[in-house]
């Protein structure tokens, strides 16, 4: 029997409809990460987090209490991904922190960059299941309120399409615990987030932040990462010459922004070999792109990631 020693990191209640006969703490199947119990009289979904297991749904299940076990202790605005097998209202969050769909990557004409644009989901916008997006979460516990009630589905994940392709680039979801060991061909193509402070190359990576992929890397279930896939790269021969060929053709940084409703929030600057994610520097107009000097025009931009208004 599984213990979970943090409960209701991300907890989601809904309404109880129907009796079971099972008794109370009694387990009604188990699907690697995820156990559904009774507890409390409801048929209970309880997701750790932290687990290494791999998320094994085969066909759709019916719960109707979901618990996420995951510690999002980091401060406001750090950026990390999730992907969870059921849809929900994405304004259930909205006291948690913002979440954003990927919706592009690709160079700024303006400045010659990389940019990852990253838009955030209205109250009106859905979450939906076995996709990865990126959050961006002020406090590390919310409890879903009563407005998003119901019966909640568990979405199968066996064989399920976690990956969203964006021209040469793909944001893949994770049900499954990957190392990345000497060898392995996505090493030199992929972009993580580190999962806790660490250090990286004599720096200190913070939770939340770009990691690139190394020998011994890994990704838990429940979390995404990106990946370069640029086929025309692979122009040597020899496994050590097509990992080399795709390293040189990656970009030395990107940026990551991050849209809301009425325009740009954040500006990031993400350095892919030290796994920094910092604040991008010079100035930016509203929609991101990248100015050559401080503009004259009358308005509102970005300098040095904040705000600033030219009258």
């Amino acid at each position: 029997m599984k213990i979970f020693k943090k409960m209701a990191v991300l907890t989601l209640s809904v309404a109880f409809m129907g009796a079971f006969a099972q008794e109370e703490g009694s387990i009604l199947g188990e699907y690697g990460a995820i156990t559904v119990k009774m507890l409390n009289g409801k048929k209970t979904a309880l997701i750790s987090g932290t687990s290494t297991e791999t998320v094994e749904i085969s066909e759709d299940v019916e719960v109707d209490s979901i618990y996420y076990d995951r510690d999002y202790s980091g401060e406001w605005g750090k950026p990390g991904t999730l992907m969870l097998p059921f849809d929900f209202p994405s304004g259930c969050l909205s006291e948690f922190g913002q979440i954003y769909e990927m919706t592009g990557i690709a160079i700024n004409g303006t400045s010659e960059t990389w940019q990852i644009d990253a838009k955030q989901m209205g109250s009106n916008g859905e979450f939906s299941a076995n996709r990865p997006y990126f959050v961006r979460p002020n406090k590390n516990q919310v409890i879903f309120p009563a407005w998003c009630a119901g019966k909640t589905t568990m979405k199968k994940t066996v064989g399920a399409d976690t990956k969203f392709k964006f021209d040469n680039w793909e944001f893949r979801g994770m049900y499954s615990y990957k190392t990345w060991e000497e060898g392995d061909p996505d090493i030199g193509r992929v972009y993580g987030f580190a999962a806790k402070a660490k250090e990286v190359d004599g720096k200190q990576i913070q939770q939340g932040q770009f990691v690139k992929v190394k020998e011994g890397a890994y990704i838990r279930p429940f979390r995404g990462y990106l990946v370069y896939n640029k086929s025309n790269a692979l122009t040597k021969a020899g496994a050590n010459a097509t990992i080399a060929a795709i390293e040189e053709d990656l970009p030395s940084s990107i940026e990551v922004v991050f849209h809301d409703e009425e325009g740009t929030t954040a500006i990031y600057m993400l350095n892919p070999r030290t796994g920094e994610f910092s604040t991008a520097t010079g100035w930016y107009d509203m929609k991101g792109r990248k100015l050559d000097k401080k503009p004259t025009i009358k308005g509102t931009y970005f300098n040095n990631g904040k705000k600033v208004v030219i009258k």
